[in-house]
């Protein structure tokens, strides 16, 4: 006997058996957090808040620069505290998308 003709033989079989439970569902258990979800959780906010707090450190602190190299006429200070600035306010866009998208998959369920 071949390996197709056996493969064949042993689904016919196992299609003509009656499901367990009569609808042949597989049920579905009921929504339940992992163990350590809060404090997974915790871990997770205080992350968010320091990196939202560096965010905001970033753009004062390009602020400073940039006002400093324009007032001492020193150009490349300027120069950082512009790319500082920019670099925040990209970095604070990245951080509200990536907070909904994660929001997004989480909330989903799938």
């Amino acid at each position: 006997m071949s390996l197709p003709h056996m493969l064949y033989e042993a689904q016919t079989w196992l299609l003509q058996q009656p499901p367990p439970d009569g609808d042949g569902l597989i049920p579905e258990p009921g929504i339940q957090a992992p163990p350590g979800a809060p404090a997974i959780q915790s871990v997770v906010n205080i992350l968010r808040w320091i990196a939202g707090v560096s965010i905001m450190g970033l753009f004062f602190g390009g602020i400073v620069a940039a006002t400093a190299g324009r007032l001492w006429d020193h150009h490349g200070s300027g120069r950082l505290g512009a790319r500082m600035i920019v670099g925040s306010l990209a970095l604070a866009i990245l951080f509200g998308i990536g907070y909904t998208v994660v929001n997004q998959f989480a909330s989903s369920g799938a």
